[in-house]
């Protein structure tokens, strides 16, 4: 269970780091979402209603950015800021930024600057798995140089020790030798000008004589509400997974522990399933069959791989001529709402709308 600091105060306000996170969300989505899409966006949830307004309303950066966050803490805060008069409710559960709020939030990224190298819809579970493999690892090879083989290891998820134990044992080179290479990799990355005091990652590495701090005693030691620590920590830790994998011959080591996580379009687990099928030559309604999915489901998917820029042929459902109307539809009426869109030209399907807004996204077309 999380238990947030809301103590910390700006000036007559009460908010914490993940309030103004939350700020920056509503301020996005303009009340065209419920507040629960934001929780589920913060937790991660791999759905794909949750990745498309992760896309179309570019908050892909706070995507499983707290996935420990617990529904009546985020209530909590969406009280507080209710409370203080930073939001207004537009309809039930929906909530737009008053002109309060936007002014605070405005005030609160001078003093604290906006975590830019965040992006948690590209790096999501492979920024938990570059962690736990890191941290045993440092742990694992600092007893070894020591000669100490009984201790209990930091990190208790089995997956983590089995790939530790494996990547160890086909190493061609020593304990003392992985060692020298970790040391002069890290080294090389926080000379790299990092966002983050490097120290907000280090003292949570837990090695021969020195045991890593938790998230709560880091937040203490560093003087900083919890979740400014947090998202400052993952802001430190998404600059090091970028860094790796834009100069992954210069880490070797580094990106040993995420090549065979990571993965450079983030699709469901689900939508890849779908893409296969569609990619040998299936239609839609045929995936729907064959998946035991409703057809719904299944444009859920298309969308969700277009939007992810993955090559796809849609031309079966949408002409040129048709995409080139809806977007030149939406650029009058607006893109926050497909209604107004249908309204205009009453013979297209939402369908069809939300294809063509979703193929056009990388030139400024959003479907939201």
């Amino acid at each position: 269970m999380i238990k947030l600091d809301i103590k910390r105060q700006r000036g007559k306000n009460i908010m914490t780091f993940l309030h103004a996170i939350v700020l920056v969300q509503l301020q996005r989505i303009e009340g065209a979402r419920t507040v629960y899409s934001i929780y589920h966006l913060l937790k991660g949830k791999k759905s794909s209603q949750t990745i498309q307004d992760a896309h179309l309303f570019n908050l892909g950066v706070f995507f499983q950015t707290f996935p420990n966050l617990q529904r009546n803490v985020f209530d909590e805060i969406i009280h507080d800021l209710y409370q203080n008069g930073f939001i207004t409710q537009q309809d039930e559960l929906k909530f737009v930024l008053s002109e309060k709020g936007c002014q605070e939030l405005a005030v609160f990224f001078e003093k604290d600057t906006f975590p830019s190298y965040l992006n948690g819809l590209k790096y999501q579970d492979v920024g938990i798995i570059f962690w736990r493999r890191l941290t045993l690892f440092v742990q694992v090879l600092s007893n070894s140089i020591h000669d100490i083989q009984k201790y209990y290891p930091i990190v208790r998820d089995p997956d983590t020790q089995i790939w530790i134990k494996s990547f160890l044992k086909q190493s061609q080179f020593s304990k003392q030798e992985i060692s020298i290479k970790l040391f002069h990799e890290l080294s090389s990355i926080f000379k790299q000008e990092p966002p983050e005091k490097p120290e907000l990652f280090l003292i949570r590495l837990t090695g021969n004589q020195q045991v890593g701090l938790t998230i709560e005693q880091s937040a203490e030691y560093f003087g900083m509400e919890y979740t400014e620590y947090w998202y400052r920590f993952i802001h430190l830790l998404h600059f090091m997974l970028g860094t790796i994998l834009q100069n992954n011959s210069e880490y070797p080591l580094l990106f040993s522990l995420i090549k065979d996580s990571h993965q450079s379009v983030p699709l469901t687990n689900s939508t890849k399933e779908t893409y296969l099928l569609l990619k040998n030559g299936h239609s839609i309604q045929e995936v729907a069959i064959l998946r035991k999915l409703k057809t719904n489901t299944i444009e859920d998917h298309v969308i969700e791989i277009l939007l992810n820029q993955v090559d796809l042929d849609v031309s079966p459902y949408l002409s040129k001529e048709l995409e080139t109307e809806i977007i030149q539809t939406a650029a009058i009426v607006g893109k926050k709402k497909l209604k107004p869109i249908k309204e205009v030209i009453q013979e297209v399907s939402y369908f069809q709308i939300r294809l063509a807004l979703a193929k056009n996204k990388g030139n400024g077309n959003e479907l939201n």
